[in-house]
């Protein structure tokens, strides 16, 4: 048997592993349009600063290692340019010897990943205006960023890419502006969280402006400067774009792959497409929302693990399933952390339940200990049942740990009561009697 896989970075490499492992004998060949295959790209920002020292230390395989561990053949620099499912072929092209070629296969992986989005704006192919994706762009915007004469940046985008190199281009001593377009940051989060964001971000001497989207880049051979839809113009020497990204399905939607929310890939729960012996995973597919019960698209790393694993694992004749995602997320921006999990009140309208919320301040551990802290949990609440749809926090302390039992408590289907009985850990540095969730159920148990 022989199995192919588009793509690498979490899903493809993690389908390629998995089949490998699931079927010792098959054939595996992994094609990568770019030079590096396996790479943590969420530690980008984190290099760029310099808190991650070295490039090497983002590198989960080289080409040769991942090769030599699993027995997959692994050609970079290959760019899959058509897929043909009745044939079961499919054409590349080497972009180093500039040659076309076609391999045959029996099962197909798709695992194309995203795309950052670059709307046609005048002037947004300068240079030194820069997605964030690949370990390419990194190094792009890591030499840029040490050039004495890139003082000015502006980044266009305050999600969490945004966010995070706003805290890595600060630790650089460069002047940053962050425009959304939106009228808070963190469109994902409430926007009482939201506004404590930006009111961090400001104390931080970020000049942010929302509610304003880029017009135009201008400048003379390269980017000086970017003018909003207000006509506000702001001096730039560099731009970091970072309005999202997008599922890079056009290949397999030619192909005659069936695309579902958001174009990406619609997949079954083993990550077969409408085409038999062919699977998608990661960034380019879709999944389910275990609250909602609705397809929806997340493009996160730890998705892409799962699914990816998953996809190898059936494509090898295994049988495993993925079950969902809540869209659990988690990020850092200068002293706070903010996370989120589950559903939001219009999403669990539609979804059929009757929602409450709540906001509540709680400590991070013991008053009388060192470090404490309030911090900010809020949970979106099933009237009928009690039962927990989604949660979010944000702090300076405390958040990854409860965002994480929560998330664990959607999974479970755990109503209010039930997050006041759970029995968590206590001691002072780390906690109260009284956990924060429990706090949380408590509050929530009587507002209901």
């Amino acid at each position: 048997m022989k199995i192919a896989v588009i793509g690498g970075v979490a899903a493809g490499t993690s389908a390629a592993a998995r089949a490998s492992r699931v079927e010792p004998e098959a054939e595996i060949v992994l094609f990568e349009k770019n030079k590096t295959i396996s790479y943590a790209g969420c530690g980008l920002p984190y290099y760029i600063s310099g808190v991650t020292t070295e490039r090497s230390q983002l590198i989960m395989n080289t080409p040769e290692e991942f090769q030599e561990n699993y027995g997959v053949e692994v050609r970079i620099s290959h760019e899959v340019t058509a897929i043909y499912p009745e044939e079961k072929t499919l054409e590349f092209e080497d972009l180093v010897a500039d040659r076309i070629g076609q391999e045959e296969y029996d099962k197909l992986i798709i695992a194309t990943g995203a795309r950052p989005m670059m709307p046609p704006i005048p002037g947004i192919n300068f240079e030194r205006v820069l997605p964030l994706r690949t370990v390419e762009d990194g190094d792009r915007i890591k030499r840029l960023s040490g050039d004495q004469n890139v003082k000015n940046v502006v980044i266009v985008g305050g999600g969490y890419i945004g966010l995070e190199m706003a805290e890595a281009f600060d630790r650089l001593g460069m002047e940053i502006s962050l425009i959304e377009m939106q009228e808070n940051v963190m469109p994902l989060v409430n926007r009482e969280l939201a506004a404590k964001i930006e009111k961090h971000l400001q104390e931080k001497g970020i000049n942010l402006i929302t509610g304003e989207a880029v017009k135009e880049f201008v400048g003379d051979g390269d980017v000086s400067g970017v003018i909003t839809d207000q006509d506000r113009e702001i001096p730039a020497d560099l731009v970091l774009f970072a309005i999202g990204v997008r599922p890079d399905t056009e290949l397999a939607a030619e192909a005659g792959v069936e695309l579902g929310v958001r174009n990406a890939i619609r997949v079954n729960h083993r990550m077969e497409t409408n085409l038999r012996d062919h699977y998608a995973c990661g960034d380019c597919a879709e999944s389910i929302n275990l609250v909602s019960n609705k397809p929806t698209w997340v493009p996160l790393g730890s998705t892409a693990n799962k699914q990816g694993r998953v996809a190898g694992g059936n494509a090898a004749g295994g049988s495993n399933s993925h079950f969902g995602v809540l869209g659990t997320a988690i990020t850092k921006v200068f002293d706070l952390t903010i996370a989120t999990t589950g559903i939001k009140e219009e999403e669990a309208e539609e979804a059929g339940f009757s929602p409450v919320s709540l906001t509540v301040n709680v400590p991070n551990h013991a008053g009388y200990y060192p470090g404490f802290k309030n911090f900010v949990l809020r949970g979106v609440f099933d009237r009928n049942s009690g039962r927990l749809l989604g949660a979010e926090a944000l702090g300076k302390s405390g958040v990854n740990k409860r965002i994480d039992v929560l998330a664990s408590a959607i999974y479970s289907e755990l109503t209010a009561d039930d997050l006041f009985q759970l029995d968590l850990s206590y001691a002072p540095p780390y906690s109260t009697p009284k956990d924060a969730v429990a706090i949380l159920g408590m509050v929530a148990g009587k507002k209901i």
